[in-house]
């Protein structure tokens, strides 16, 4: 165990708990390890108390219980709802439609409120830390006390239980535990992660709900050591985020995990075909000055929405939604960096995964550079608890040097190989990126497990599924054979650092490329080489640009690969197959290779290439 000084050593522990519910760990203001639960339990989106995630970072930077100075929690408003039903990883589209119908329809429409516990019955699950028995309490009180109709109530029991639960974890006690207001803490990722943390930065915050606010502006700088944040504008009435989740449910996509597939389609629609529906988005909600602000309110964002683009194709209602989502952050951003005279911006919240919308707050003149975090939605809000928690109580932070915060794959996988099994493969030891790059560019796709994981939706190198860009037919065979993806969704690229600027127009600086955040234009040469990890359409690529300081190894397969492709970029796509989390150890790496048709597999220092590939 490292031995870290009692008196020297502050360590917080950062929770997340609901969709895609993670933990991070931060020593002196520095975040070492952050984690989502769904990694551990292989279930996407895990929704329940992260214990697994908190336990593996605890032993992993050998941190004693007794070492925790503070817990921080993200929202002060919670309830264990969607947690006890599984809402994020077992509800169907037919039960997001049913939650509509029964539970929201009669509250907005008929002022009657219907338990959600009760419609959803069937689905409680029980047996989720800390055990059946105090669930079932939990249960009990809600309904005895009559808390679901009083906000206060809701609010201090939902505190109450999380308490409650990281006692029973952790052995901490209330005093050591904090609530951090939702917004506040995307905005102190924003900032205090990145590469303007000690500049003078505007930071917006763009979500569906949270703690009341779903929009906010703030003026960050540090003075010596300390973060100072001073809020330009907040509010609760920005359309988008829930706009954009229940169009997404209302053409047949799950909310809360597929709103990306919408704004991939968006491109192939012409403004000439949408422009009618836009305006009837446009009737709904406007920017003024710094505050977004309804002209016609909609009564709700299903029913009412649903008559709004009935009759409207797909592909029309995905580009004029697209585009509406744009006009409103363009001018509500332009607005905002008017009054605060800063031009270094960061954003985050659910909406920041928007690229193409980051895309063209890149191109506006007003502002020099654009950064977004990791996975600036919610599974990101573990760490902005404990960055929100330093700044509110004058405490120094620093920025995260990578992505690479996860599990940490050390052991030869060879060992859970049986002889048998060995038989169906190549095995190579030495010189491996070099042997690697060669099957790259005969056109093999291999996946590769390497080192810490990254944090967040996108793989960055660590855990990703590799091939020749240039070769257009690499997406059928990928979409095909391993991923299963929707047929107009783009792959994106891995490009080192010295070529981005030869393939890609870059409006911000080249290190604000390398969470895969935001988008960009390709040049021609780029379009050429990298034509399988472009957006068919528009040609915009979603870029990892690589550097030798944040990732030695992976720059320097993709390098190999371009001394014999003349191409110095990989078609790059999470390691997982469609509906599953992403990997995340030895095991887990092997069981998805040998189940599909992926050529080879990268672990440090071994290739493992299939002898007789399934067809």
């Amino acid at each position: 165990m490292i031995n870290y000084n009692q008196h020297k050593t502050e360590v917080l522990i950062g929770i997340n708990w609901e969709q895609n519910s993670t933990a991070c760990i931060m020593v002196n203001g520095k975040i070492v390890g952050c984690s989502s639960e769904e990694r551990f339990s292989r279930i996407k989106n895990d929704e329940r108390y992260p214990k697994n995630a908190i336990d593996y970072l605890l032993k992993k930077h050998s941190i004693d219980q007794n070492l925790i100075k503070k817990v921080c929690i993200i929202s002060n408003q919670w309830s264990p709802f969607y947690s006890l039903v599984r809402h994020y990883t077992n509800f169907s589209i037919d039960d997001y439609i049913k939650e509509q119908n029964e539970i929201w329809y009669p509250r907005i429409y008929k002022k009657k409120h219907i338990s959600f516990l009760k419609v959803f019955k069937k689905k409680i699950d029980l047996n989720q830390f800390p055990g059946k028995n105090y669930w079932l309490k939990v249960i009990k009180s809600l309904n005895q006390k009559n808390i679901l109709k009083d906000k206060k109530k809701i609010i201090h029991y939902g505190k109450k239980i999380r308490e409650e639960v990281i006692f029973r974890h952790l052995g901490v006690s209330r005093d050591k535990i904090e609530f951090i207001d939702h917004s506040f803490g995307h905005a102190a990722y924003a900032y205090c992660s990145g590469t303007y943390n000690g500049k003078k930065s505007t930071v917006f915050t763009v979500d569906a709900w949270g703690d009341d606010i779903n929009y906010s502006c703030y003026k960050f700088q540090k003075k010596g050591k300390k973060v100072i944040a001073s809020k330009i504008s907040s509010g609760g009435e920005f359309i988008i985020g829930r706009l954009y989740r229940y169009i997404t449910l209302l053409l047949g996509f799950k909310p809360n995990e597929h709103e990306y597939k919408l704004m991939g389609m968006a491109p192939y629609s012409k403004e000439i075909y949408f422009k009618n529906l836009l305006q009837r988005f446009e009737k709904m909600q406007d920017v003024k000055k710094l505050k977004f602000k309804f002209i016609n309110k909609p009564k709700d964002m299903y029913f009412s929405i649903k008559k709004i683009i009935n009759g409207n194709r797909f592909d029309v209602i995905c580009g004029a939604l697209q585009k509406y989502t744009e006009n409103l952050i363009l001018k509500w951003v332009k607005n905002c960096i008017s009054k605060t005279k800063y031009n270094n911006i960061c954003l985050a919240g659910g909406v920041a995964m928007n690229v193409k919308a980051n895309l063209e707050l890149s191109k506006l003149k007003k502002i020099n550079n654009v950064y977004i975090p990791p996975s600036p939605d919610d599974s990101s809000q573990a760490m902005g608890a404990c960055y929100a928690y330093c700044i509110l109580k004058n405490k120094p932070v620093y920025k995260i040097e990578n992505a690479y915060l996860g599990y940490e794959i050390k052991e030869d996988p060879l060992k859970f190989i049986s002889r048998k099994e060995l038989k169906n493969y190549k095995i190579y030891r030495n010189n491996i990126n070099k042997i690697a790059a060669k099957y790259l560019k005969d056109g093999k796709i291999l996946c590769r497990a390497v080192g810490k994981s990254e944090f967040g939706a996108r793989s960055l190198g660590n855990r990703s599924i590799l091939a020749c860009p240039s070769n257009i037919e690499t997406k059928t065979i990928i979409n095909e054979k391993v991923k299963g993806r929707d047929f107009w969704m783009p792959f994106a690229a891995s490009v080192i650092d010295k070529y981005s600027n030869i393939y890609f127009k870059l409006n911000s600086n080249q290190s604000n490329y390398k969470y895969m955040t935001n988008c960009v234009e390709t040049k021609p040469l780029g379009y050429k080489k990298l034509k399988a990890a472009i957006h068919p359409y528009d040609k915009s690529c979603r870029p990892q640009i690589v550097s030798k300081n944040d990732n030695p190894n992976y720059y320097n397969l993709i390098n190999e690969f371009g001394k014999l492709s003349n191409t110095y970029g990989l078609l790059n796509t999470s390691f997982n197959i469609h509906g599953k989390p992403i990997v995340n150890s030895e095991q887990d790496a092997f069981e998805i290779f040998k189940k599909t048709n992926l050529d080879g597999i990268i672990y440090p220092n071994l290739l493992i290439l299939k002898l007789n590939k399934k067809k």
